[in-house]
């Protein structure tokens, strides 16, 4: 190749150089971050004044409401002093054939992923409160290799946990009266709450794919919690119903 083509081969290339990069790489700067999952339940708005004395409206949004239980453990734990901490939440029983092994074992994978944070929690909350025992629920965490601290399976009166499941979570939990080995109906969801008590997702605990979905929402709102920021600083408040 003579030297009068490579010196037109070397223009080219430099005049191509930045015709590539703004195809290539301009597009990405235009990508929205993720950011995490919004509150959803809204229940009406609150006024307030900023520093300008002008008149803001903020929605407030369904909170968890405050019940106590016992924990595997026969100590006790208020769903309020979870504030502070993001956490997932599922309905089970100790003795089901049926979905709830598989939904301890999606809670398996969030706790090993998650096992070092420590704003994280799950929390099980049996709907069978006459077999699941303490011993029994013991028992089952052992199975599970349930963190103490970390992964809290819980008992109460059957009254308190259908009405927390459904007016609390807004989930399905009661019984079944077809009876038979599946002896409760309950949701396979897996509800995501953040540090102030409000739900930001719904997740199928036996999709392994709605189950990563549910991981990286945890790490979003992990994200923006503990550095005090949303990925989206205009993040638009949408009430989002869909379950």
């Amino acid at each position: 190749m003579t030297d009068k083509r490579l010196k037109i081969l070397a223009l080219g290339i430099v005049l191509a150089l930045p015709v590539f990069f703004l195809l290539v790489f301009q597009p990405l700067g235009k990508i929205r971050r993720p950011h995490s999952p919004q509150k959803m339940f809204a229940e009406g708005t609150v006024e307030s004044t900023n520093d300008k004395g002008e008149k803001v409206f903020d929605s407030v949004y369904h909170v968890i409401p405050n019940l106590k239980f016992q924990t595997q453990n026969g100590d006790s734990l208020a769903l309020d002093s979870l504030h502070g901490n993001i956490y997932v939440v599922d309905f089970f029983f100790a003795t089901c054939p049926g979905i709830c092994p598989k939904l301890s074992n999606s809670l398996e994978r969030v706790q090993h992923d998650f096992v070092r944070e420590q704003n994280f929690k799950i929390v099980s909350i049996s709907v069978d409160p006459v077999k699941d025992t303490l011993a029994a629920l013991r028992k089952y965490a052992d199975q599970h290799d349930a963190i103490p601290g970390k992964w809290f399976f819980l008992r109460g009166s059957k009254e308190d946990v259908f009405k927390l499941a459904s007016k609390g979570f807004y989930v399905t939990a009661k019984d079944d009266e077809d009876g038979g080995p599946e002896a409760f109906i309950h949701s396979e969801k897996l509800i995501l709450v953040d540090q102030d008590g409000n739900i930001r997702g719904y997740y199928s605990g036996v999709d392994s794919n709605r189950v990563n979905k549910l991981m990286g929402d945890i790490v979003l709102l992990l994200r923006a919690t503990e550095q005090g920021f949303s990925f989206d600083k205009k993040e638009k408040k949408v009430v989002d119903h869909g379950r």
